[in-house]
């Protein structure tokens, strides 16, 4: 399916993601909408149900406060009448009248030993009522279940006893003739002021409101699908007009013959390779002219050494003193854009300001540019592919860099692009110096390539898997650069048996790593071991300490 969508051309990738994400704001703003019409039901059914239980309180306050006294002084002191003097008979009966005129609506108050038998709590009741008794601070419950078989929105509330319903609900030798006669002595007795008497609940349907919630967000949903595809066909013909013919005119005007398509290419890939190709000529043409100045100050530039990322090494002469240096000058294309020459400032601050025998000898300092020692000539591919890449020779130069790498975590900067051609080796393999840290990050300045959004910069073929995916400063990324560098020291060849064009390519590429014995390699299982741990896909079975990659290639080398 990847690989499918890799070799789309731009237009149909654009248009597909362009998709992908009208209907992931589709599926979200219909989502939203649902949730916000249910919190407004919700909401509305709370308010009803509070008003219910209100009235129904107010119902019995009439009848306890009122009611009941009035009758109680007309009649004699022993007449109960339970239509009119009993607060729960009064309350349900209302109550039940209400509920015919509104369909699905219902009070109950439940007991779990009650007078009447009919308000005997359920199984739901029992855990309301266990819910309650657990925490007399409890007021209130309220939520969304199925009640008298629909779905229901139940507000529920404590009733606690009265002393003036002790009455009928204490001592049943006491109770009033009439209570007894009806409902006899088996329940609703010997209560005592304070107890949890019952419970009132109110039950409102929602099933069919819950419904139409759902209707009117499928076809939100619906409408805004059929905005989207509308708006995506403006955005196809836009893009066809605006982008796609330009770059193909672009593309044209580049290259002097027809570029074929290979696959996993799209039209900005190809604008890639022919403006890659553009450059490599535009280098060429102005290393002796407009990046070869002849002096600076007291310094005489002589030719180039070797690019870096941002900037050119040069030899060079100090006038002044009569000896020899080289000289580190940023690249004008790199000061010409603020990002990049913020980059190079910060490369060349770690260069003044980090030491280590690997690191050249800083003599003086300019805005965009270092003074530094002699440099040797050959880097540190052009030795690989030597005579003198042997055992000796790379333990020697393995044991500095080990070394200056793990200076480096000390001192909390992360290099992101450690291989071969920015390390330059002298006569002896003693001396080696680094000349770039362009991609470096370091915990004393702010990262500007991550903050940025640039994603990942540098050569693909060393980034560790992390890196591709656009993570920084993890020093783990450089044991895995130093693992491909190492490889490449015992096989001069590199890890990948592909070699992909772009970041996802790497990415896949990456998981399989040609083993150096199947290269035809002389190397020792132990050795490989240690290759093989340290280019680890998954950080976490890598080394986890540069130190401990070194011991473990002292005993191997």
């Amino acid at each position: 399916m990847i690989k499918y969508v890799n070799d789309m051309n731009l237009r149909t990738k654009f248009l597909l993601w362009s998709a992908l994400l009208l209907v992931g704001f589709g599926l979200l703003a219909s989502t939203l909408y649902y949730l916000h019409l249910k919190s407004i039901l919700v909401r509305d059914a709370l308010d009803t149900s509070e008003v219910i239980l209100l009235e129904v309180e107010s119902i019995r306050e009439y009848v306890r406060d009122v009611l009941r006294p009035t009758i109680s002084r007309r009649e004699p002191p022993d007449t109960f009448i339970i239509e009119a003097m009993s607060s729960t008979f009064v309350s349900l009966n209302i109550m039940r009248r209400f509920g015919t005129k509104m369909e699905g609506y219902s009070f109950r108050r439940a007991a779990l030993n009650p007078l009447n038998p009919d308000n005997r709590a359920d199984d739901f009741e029992e855990e309301m009522f266990s819910w309650f008794e657990e925490d007399p601070s409890r007021t209130l419950w309220r939520g969304i279940v199925v009640r008298n078989g629909q779905l229901s929105f139940v507000t529920i509330i404590p009733d606690y006893m009265e002393k003036s319903c002790l009455r009928c609900h204490g001592d049943a030798s006491r109770a009033p003739a009439e209570v007894v006669r009806r409902y006899g002595t088996a329940g609703g007795f010997r209560f005592k002021e304070g107890d949890l008497a019952g419970i009132n609940s109110v039950s409102i349907p929602v099933a069919e409101a819950f419904a139409r919630i759902r209707r009117n967000s499928i076809i939100v949903f619906v409408v805004i699908q059929a905005g989207a595809a509308l708006l995506l066909f403006l955005f196809s013909v836009l893009f066809n007009n605006l982008v796609i013919r330009r770059l193909t005119h672009v593309n044209h005007a580049l290259v002097a013959k027809k570029t074929s398509r290979q696959p996993n290419q799209d039209e900005l890939d190809i604008l890639r390779q022919s403006v890659t190709s553009l450059s490599r000529y535009v280098r060429a043409a102005r290393k002796g002219a407009g990046l070869q100045p002849n002096f600076i100050d007291s310094w005489s530039i002589g030719p180039p050494i070797t690019g870096g990322t941002l900037s050119w090494i040069y030899q060079g002469r100090d006038l002044a003193v009569n000896r020899d240096i080289s000289l580190k000058i940023g690249l004008s294309e790199v000061l010409a854009n603020p990002l990049y020459e913020t980059c190079l400032r910060t490369e060349l601050r770690i260069f003044a300001s980090f030491h280590h025998e690997c690191v050249p000898e800083i003599i003086a300092t300019r805005e965009d540019m270092l003074v530094m020692e002699p440099l040797p000539q050959m880097d540190l591919a052009e030795w690989i592919e030597s005579t003198r890449n042997h055992t000796l020779g790379r333990k020697t130069i393995l044991a500095r860099l080990c070394d200056l790498v793990a200076t480096m975590h000390t001192a909390g900067i992360v290099h992101h692009d450690l291989r071969p051609e920015i390390f330059l080796v002298g006569d002896t393999e003693k001396e080696i110096k680094i000349i770039d840290m362009g991609l470096a990050s370091w915990r004393e300045i702010p990262d500007v390539i991550l903050s940025s959004g640039l994603g990942p910069q540098g050569d693909f073929a060393s980034m560790a898997p992390e890196q591709l995916r656009g993570e920084r400063s993890n020093p783990l990324s450089d044991i895995y650069a130093l693992g491909v560098l190492l490889y490449r020291m015992v096989t001069r060849t590199m890890p990948f048996a592909a070699r992909p064009s772009g970041p996802r390519g790497w990415l896949q590429a990456k998981k399989e790593v040609v083993p150096p014995s199947a290269r035809g390699a002389d190397i020792t299982p132990e050795l490989e071991q240690i290759i093989l741990r340290a280019m680890a896909w998954e950080p976490a079975k890598r080394y986890q300490w540069i130190e401990d990659l070194w011991e473990d290639l002292k005993r191997a080398l």
